[in-house]
């Protein structure tokens, strides 16, 4: 099943009202990965760097985003998704537009999320997501920075999503 990114791109716009503050753009939204990209300007703190929050918040997005597009791939009809506990570590100051990683490690790590869910009404699982400063996204893969990416932060959600 095609999703589309532009309903996934409303959905997240109607129900997270941060959204459109945040400056994200989406470069790649899938069942499997989520790549946003983030404008600075729009998260600045007091040090010209990103501010953690942002990073923090644009992180729990990615993962969001990616279990939404999970959601309709696979025809599971809820919406319901949160984050239970969400640890991030800020590795270097971000002083770019930064893009964010959120993917599922492989394609059975996938099927088993969104199986679990359809069997059990109820999913609850860790999801990794990286953030980057710079650089592309092309050839961008958790563990692995974009070509002139550096790592500057690196978030472990656990997420709940509920039929």
């Amino acid at each position: 099943m095609e999703i589309n990114t532009q309903d996934l791109i409303q959905i997240l716009s109607d129900n997270i009202k941060l959204y459109e503050h945040l400056g994200i753009t989406v470069e790649t939204l899938n069942s499997h990965r989520a790549v946003l990209k983030v404008d600075l300007q729009k998260n600045l703190n007091h040090k010209g760097t990103a501010f953690g929050g942002s990073l923090y918040a644009t992180g729990v997005m990615s993962a969001y985003a990616l279990v939404l597009a999970g959601l309709k791939y696979y025809k599971l009809e809820t919406e319901n998704i949160v984050i239970a506990k969400g640890v991030i570590e800020y590795l270097r100051p971000i002083d770019s537009d930064f893009r964010i990683l959120c993917e599922f490690p492989n394609l059975e790590e996938e099927k088993s999320f969104y199986q679990e869910l359809q069997d059990k009404k109820r999913v609850r699982r860790d999801l990794k997501v990286q953030i980057f400063k710079g650089g592309g996204s092309e050839g961008l893969s958790l563990g692995t920075a974009p070509g002139s990416g550096v790592l500057g932060a690196s978030l472990v959600g656990s997420f709940v999503v509920r039929m």
